[in-house]
């Protein structure tokens, strides 16, 4: 069990705090609470796998500016002095400067989750649209074909709902374009060899 701490905590006091836990340990600070995250599903891991692989795919190809990484904490204190994510994937700079576990300039935040993480993550979605660099918010639902798409355009962010996996996820700023069968391919909703 973790150790008694009063929130609500800056980001400073977290990350100190957050250091006397146990490596295997997953924590997050949302709205100045530390949250311990579940171990993610297979479903879940293999989701966010899809889509790194996809990203970096298009990016060695189209893109080599950017990277896409899993698990990478944001310094997101200039817009939100308490919050420190860490999204399933995020998209930052291939040479990005800095800390390893940490990065302050990125595109993309995807989150996937299940229907329990929604009041969590609707906070963190709105978070990330604030970071000045970021083009693109996906959330991906683990347990159904469903991802919201929302795009930064000179106009405001534009929404889309994806729900077939037929539908195309197109993000032309990553140069990416694949199916959600793509995205869900290796889990029970997509199971490998099925086209």
């Amino acid at each position: 069990m973790a150790e008694a701490i009063s929130a609500p905590l800056s980001i400073e006091t977290f990350r100190a705090w957050l250091g006397s836990r146990p490596d295997e340990e997953h924590w997050e600070l949302i709205a100045g609470v530390p949250m311990m995250t579940a171990p993610a599903t297979r479903a879940h891991q293999r989701i966010a796998s899809n889509l790194e692989s996809l990203l970096n795919g298009a990016f060695e190809e189209h893109q080599p500016a950017f990277t896409a990484y899993q698990r990478v904490g944001l310094n997101l204190a200039p817009i939100a002095p308490d919050y420190d994510p860490e999204p399933d994937v995020v998209v930052i700079d291939a040479n990005s400067p800095g800390e390893e576990r940490y990065a302050d300039r990125f595109y993309l935040a995807a989150e996937v989750v299940s229907s329990s993480d929604q009041k969590t993550v609707e906070s963190k979605r709105e978070i990330y649209k604030r970071h000045t660099d970021c083009r693109c918010v996906l959330i991906i639902r683990q347990d159904r074909f469903d991802v919201r798409v929302a795009l930064s355009t000179d106009a405001g962010w534009v929404e889309r709902h994806l729900t077939k996996p037929t539908d195309e996820l197109l993000l032309d700023d990553f140069a990416l374009r694949c199916t959600l069968a793509d995205l869900y391919r290796g889990t029970a909703l997509q199971p490998r060899g099925k086209r």
